[in-house]
C-alpha cells in the first residue's frame, strides 16, 4: 500500500502545518528532493484536504517536486472515476503547471470532463487544436479560459472559429471582437469600427493593406490628431510609408516616417537632426539597422538561455539538475537582519544571476527557498550571527565592504568607483544597515529616488545594484 512512512508522516506534517514557516520550507525541501512515491500519493490526496491553506501548501509541494515523478501520480488521480470535480480540477491545473506545452492529458480533458475540470484544463500548457475547439464550448468560463491561453501563447485561432465563437459567446467574452479585429484587421468591420473610433478597432487595423481611396478617407475623417496618428502608424507598420509625413508638422507623424522609412532613405538624413529628439532618435536607429528586416526576425527567435533546466516548467533549479557551474567573479552579497523571506529569496535568486560567488544571511539562520527558486542549490548561502561577524568576515577574506544606504555621504550608485573584491551590503526593510557596518564600509552608494516613495524594497534595490556593477565591470 502507498502509505507514508511514520518518518515521511512527520515531515509531511511539518511541511503542510507546523507554524514556523521556516521549518516548514526546510521539510518542503528535504521532501521535494527525495520525491518519494508515497508521500506523493498523500500530496495528491491532500490537493483535495478540508482546508484550504493545506491544499494550498500540498500543490506548492508538488510542484516543487521532481516533475517526472509527479505527472503520472496526478494522471491516475485524474483518471479515477471516484475523484471528485474540485480534486480533479486542482490536479488538473498542478499538471498544467508541471507540463510542457501540449500536454495531450489536458486535450482529452478539454474534450470530455466536467465544466469545472475543462477550465483547469484550458490553458497555456495544452495543445493548440484543443484550445481553438474550446472556443465554441459551450461554458462561457471554459471558453474564457481557452481565450486567456491562446492570447498568452500567441495563437490565433481561424477566422471562421472566432465568427462561431462569438455568435455563441460574444456578450459574456467582448475580447473576442479584439481577437477577431487580430485576424482580419482589413475587414470591412474592422475599417467601419475604426472610423467610429473602436479601441479594438484602431489597435489591429492593417491600414497598409486598405485601398489608397479609402486610407485617404479614414485620414480625412479623423476627428483629432490622436486618430491621425494611430491611423499612419498602422499605415507605416504595414510597409505604407509616404515620404511626405517626413515633413508633417505633427512630430508623432515624423516619428512614424522615421521608424518606417527604408534604411537609405535620404530623408533620414533630415530626421536624424529633427528638433523632436525621439524622431531623431528613431531615424538614426533606423539608419543603424535596428529595424531591418533580419534584426525584426531574430527578435522573434529563442535567446540561448532558454535552454537552462530552469527555463522549463514549473521553472526554477531542483538539487538533481544538471548544470555546468559558471564563472564567478570576486564579490559578494550580505543581506542584513532582513526579515521579509520574500526580499532574501529575490535578492539570493539576483545574486546568482549576476555571477556572485556567496552570499550572507546576517541575523538569520536560515529564509524560505522558494523566492530563490532554487538558485541556493548552486550558490552557496552563509548564515552569520551578526554585523561584526560580517566585517570580520570581510577583512579576513580580502573583501571590501560596499553598503547600500541612504545617507548623506553616500555616493549615487551609477557614479561609484567600487573597489575590486565589493561585498555588497543591504539591511532591514527599515532601519536599513546597521551602525557598525556603516562605519566600517569602505564605501556607501544610494540609489537615487526621483518619485515621492522614499526607497526600493530590499530585493529591487540589491538587483539593481548589482546588475549594474557587474555590467560596469565587463565593459
Amino acid at each position: 500500500m502507498n502509505t507514508p512512512t511514520p518518518e515521511q508522516a512527520v515531515e509531511l506534517e511539518t511541511a503542510l502545518s507546523h507554524p514556523d514557516p521556516i521549518a516548514r520550507d526546510g521539510a518542503r525541501a528535504r521532501l521535494a528532493a527525495r520525491s518519494e512515491p508515497a508521500v506523493l500519493a498523500e500530496l495528491a490526496r491532500q490537493l483535495d484536504a478540508p482546508d484550504r491553506i493545506t491544499r494550498r501548501r500540498a500543490g506548492r509541494l508538488l510542484g516543487e517536486c521532481k516533475p517526472a515523478r509527479v505527472r503520472p501520480v496526478l494522471l491516475v488521480l485524474i483518471a479515477d472515476p471516484a475523484t471528485a470535480d474540485r480534486h480533479r480540477a486542482a490536479a488538473v491545473r498542478l499538471l498544467a503547471l508541471l507540463s510542457p506545452q501540449g500536454e495531450p492529458a489536458l486535450a482529452a480533458l478539454l474534450g470530455h470532463a466536467s465544466p469545472r475540470v475543462r477550465r483547469a484544463a484550458a490553458t497555456p500548457a495544452a495543445p493548440r487544436d484543443a484550445l481553438t475547439a474550446a472556443l465554441t464550448d459551450p461554458d462561457a468560463g471554459v471558453a474564457g479560459a481557452a481565450l486567456d491561453a491562446l492570447v498568452e501563447r500567441d495563437w490565433l485561432p481561424p477566422v471562421t472559429t472566432l465568427e462561431r465563437a462569438f455568435v455563441q459567446h460574444g456578450a459574456a467574452l467582448p475580447a473576442l471582437r479584439r481577437l477577431q479585429a487580430r485576424a482580419e484587421p482589413s475587414a470591412a468591420w474592422v475599417v467601419s469600427a475604426a472610423t467610429e473610433g473602436d479601441a479594438a478597432a484602431l489597435d489591429h487595423l492593417d491600414a497598409a493593406a486598405l485601398p489608397v481611396g479609402v486610407f485617404e478617407a479614414l485620414l480625412h475623417a479623423a476627428p483629432d490628431a490622436a486618430r491621425r496618428r494611430a491611423l499612419i502608424w498602422s499605415a507605416a507598420r504595414g510597409g505604407r510609408c509616404d515620404p511626405a509625413w517626413a515633413r508633417d508638422a505633427d512630430p508623432e507623424v515624423r516619428a512614424a516616417a522615421a521608424r518606417h522609412l527604408p534604411a537609405g532613405d535620404a530623408a533620414l538624413d533630415v530626421l536624424t537632426a529633427d528638433p523632436a529628439s525621439a524622431v531623431a532618435w528613431l531615424a538614426a536607429a533606423n539608419r543603424a539597422g535596428l529595424f531591418s528586416a533580419e534584426t525584426t526576425l531574430a527578435r522573434t527567435q529563442p535567446h540561448a538561455r532558454l535552454a537552462a533546466p530552469s527555463a522549463r516548467p514549473p521553472y526554477g533549479l531542483r538539487p538533481d539538475d544538471a548544470v555546468s557551474a559558471p564563472p564567478r567573479v570576486d564579490a559578494a552579497l550580505a543581506l542584513c537582519h532582513t526579515r521579509f523571506d520574500v526580499n532574501l529569496g529575490v535578492a539570493v535568486r539576483s545574486a546568482e544571476a549576476a555571477g556572485l560567488a556567496c552570499v550572507y544571511l546576517v541575523g538569520r539562520g536560515e529564509m524560505l527557498r522558494s523566492p530563490a527558486r532554487g538558485t541556493e542549490n548552486v550558490l552557496p548561502v552563509t548564515p552569520l550571527p551578526d554585523a561584526a561577524a560580517l566585517v570580520r568576515c570581510a577583512r579576513e577574506t580580502g573583501r571590501q565592504l560596499v553598503a547600500v544606504q541612504q545617507t548623506p555621504v553616500s555616493v549615487p550608485y551609477h557614479r561609484a568607483v567600487y573597489p575590486p573584491r565589493p561585498l555588497f551590503v543591504l539591511g532591514a526593510e527599515d532601519e536599513g544597515v546597521p551602525t557598525a557596518l556603516r562605519h566600517a564600509a569602505d564605501l556607501l552608494v544610494e540609489i537615487p529616488q526621483w518619485g515621492v516613495i522614499d526607497s526600493l524594497n530590499v530585493a529591487a534595490a540589491a538587483t539593481c545594484v548589482l546588475f549594474h556593477w557587474r555590467a560596469h565591470r565587463d565593459g
